[in-house]
């Protein structure tokens, strides 16, 4: 009995120190394993600290400024917590002003970051694949403001919680606005959850799922859809309201939408490939230069339907806030000017966007852009929000501008706006060019635009003819030089045409008659029977030449070598002035290196 007990007692304690010896290492491995992870946060912040807080003399001056319009900002914000909203000049008769028209305006921005994932992931255009995180990280910046706007228009900052699921009371169904919250904050986290997960993955050299990543931009383009159709469903349930009162407001806010948010990208991409390390291409800011064209006429025709609408088949209560908008009512005119100004802007910026030949330069592209979001800034703005109330349900007309504190707290909050966008570009560009990556992952590998391009195969010694240039010179500089074609450019080396052997030939067919009608269509084809007899370049030339840009891969390059059924490609940059040619002896040497490149690997 007593061995029996003694037996027992020697089990349960032999139990008790294996289980203590187990226990402590369990605790030293977990201890490791914590220091291991407490290393690694402290690597990381260290390092994203100098990539964000570290910087040129230029970095530090804007940084600078906007610091000081934030501080300006809060100061203003501060008056008007303490004194209330009547430092603002927002009344019972106007009850929605500066905040909300900024409000508006910033969650189509947000709403447009959808523009750069349909074509880069379901239409695989790569050159927009690259930028698609500053999209993301732009809608998240702008999503922050347009919350930040809705902060300091509620007032009172206790007011909040009523907003909160579960805590307050947000009339959830019924209430247009509790849609308008949860469709913003689902956006908003989708994209900080995309960029997190794409940035993590980045980061330590992994890649990231394409399932998951497919089923995340699915999901984002409806929501970045209902973002901006849920906001205008809050103006249109405003019954008593009849400027909101339109079916096509949706339709007008997304296509405004997809206006000016492409066109704010397309300035930050310009901004970032002239200040910083990373490679955008020209082909994404012409794709998304070809949106803006699209999504302006469609904006514009709707505006146009609407203003026809409600002047010529609608009553005097749709009537008189349209004409305070544009003409002025009872001597009330103080919008009037800035709408036919907006107007101005866009008219003008969707001209420069819709002749390809402006569309394709940098220089009125800016211009173009810069118009039609300024434009588009006060027709989505003051345009949108003030004439709802003008005149007001008992036909009392006070007229609205905002107060030197709105406008202060709207630049501070703009500004806190471009300070967060440029941490968060900072870090995003840190981590996919590979300066901030963790110290075990793979070195990146070399970019896909790493690739054959046309500025790695094109001849940049081209001969060149003028417009008055003698049609025999060329002829002769063909010969001579053993070339099928050349160029036609003007003073300042613009491509206007291109004269290839097939010219010359066709030009001396002309003076010989007697060689046409023998060959008839088998050399002429019947578009160039009729063409003049010419002595110059300009009179034999073909024009506009087929060009390409010099970031333009190799396989668009044969794509159109064989489909134009041409011998050569003029290279040219942004402004159309010559940088080289491309031959079809030039591709079949790509592609042979290409061949011997893969053989030996």
């Amino acid at each position: 009995m007593r061995n029996t007990q003694k037996d027992a007692i020697e089990n349960l304690r032999t139990k008790i120190l294996l289980f203590l010896q187990f226990s402590i290492a369990s605790f030293r491995r977990d201890g490791l394993h914590m220091k291991g992870i407490i290393e690694e946060f402290r690597y990381f912040f260290v390092e994203i600290t100098k990539i964000l807080f570290k910087g040129n003399r230029y970095f530090y001056l804007w940084m600078a400024i906007l610091t000081i319009l934030v501080i300006i900002g809060l100061y203003a914000y501060i008056i008007q917590l303490k004194s209330g909203m009547v430092v603002t000049n927002m009344r019972d008769q106007v009850s929605w002003g500066f905040y909300i028209a900024n409000f508006t305006f910033l969650v189509g921005i947000a709403a447009a970051a959808v523009l750069l994932v349909i074509p880069a992931y379901l239409y695989r255009f790569n050159p927009i694949k690259k930028v698609v995180i500053f999209g993301e990280l732009l809608a998240i910046t702008a999503l922050v403001m347009a919350i930040t706007f809705i902060l300091v228009d509620i007032g009172r900052l206790e007011r909040v919680w009523h907003m909160m699921p579960f805590i307050g009371k947000m009339n959830f169904p019924r209430s247009m606005l509790a849609w308008d919250m949860i469709v913003l904050n689902s956006y908003l986290f989708l994209n900080l959850f995309i960029s997190t997960y794409m940035g993590c993955h980045t980061y330590f050299g992994k890649k990231p799922s394409k399932r998951l990543v497919i089923l995340l931009i699915l999901i984002s383009i409806p929501l970045a859809i209902s973002v901006h159709t849920v906001t205008a469903f809050v103006y249109n349930s405003l019954v008593s309201r009849p400027f909101w009162d339109a079916s096509i407001l949706a339709p007008r806010f997304l296509a405004s939408a997809f206006c000016s948010g492409p066109a704010l990208m397309i300035l930050i991409f310009q901004v970032l490939r002239r200040l910083t390390d990373f490679r955008i291409s020209d082909r994404a800011i012409l794709k998304l230069a070809e949106i803006v064209t699209y999504a302006m006429a469609i904006n514009l025709f709707l505006l146009f339907v609407e203003v026809f609408k409600v002047f010529t088949a609608t009553g005097i209560h749709h009537l008189l806030p349209m004409k305070y908008l544009y003409q002025g009512l009872h001597g009330h005119n103080n919008l009037v000017p800035w709408i036919w100004t907006a107007l101005v802007f866009n008219l003008a910026g969707f001209l420069l966007f819709l002749i390809p030949r402006t569309r394709k330069r940098l220089l009125t592209i800016n211009a173009g852009c810069l118009l039609i979001f300024a434009g588009i800034w006060i027709e989505k703005g003051m345009g949108m929000v003030i004439p709802g109330f003008v005149p007001d349900t008992l036909g009392e007309i006070y007229e609205y501008i905002p107060s030197i504190y709105e406008v202060l707290i709207t630049v501070g909050i703009f500004s806190g706006g471009a300070m967060l966008y440029t941490l968060l570009v900072r870090a995003a560009i840190a981590v996919e060019t590979g300066r901030l990556r963790h110290p075990l992952a793979p070195p990146i590998p070399k970019e896909e635009e790493d690739g054959i391009f046309a500025r790695d195969i094109m001849t940049e010694k081209v001969l060149t003819a003028g417009l008055d240039t003698p049609a025999m010179e060329i002829a002769r500089l063909l010969i001579e030089n053993r070339i099928s074609g050349l160029p036609v450019v003007d003073e300042d080396n613009r491509v206007l045409g291109v004269v290839s052997e097939s010219d010359i030939i066709f030009r001396e067919i002309h003076r010989e008659p007697h060689i046409l009608e023998r060959l008839g269509e088998i050399v002429l084809p019947e578009e160039r029977r009729r063409e003049k007899l010419g002595e110059k370049a300009s009179d034999i030339m073909t024009s506009p030449a087929i060009t390409a840009y010099e970031d333009t891969p190799l396989n668009e390059l044969v794509q159109t070598i064989t489909e134009k059924k041409i011998k050569r490609i003029i290279i040219v940059n942004q402004e159309g002035r010559l940088r080289g040619i491309v031959s079809r002896i030039d591709i079949v040497k790509a592609i042979e290196k290409i061949t011997r490149k893969t053989i030996s690997l």
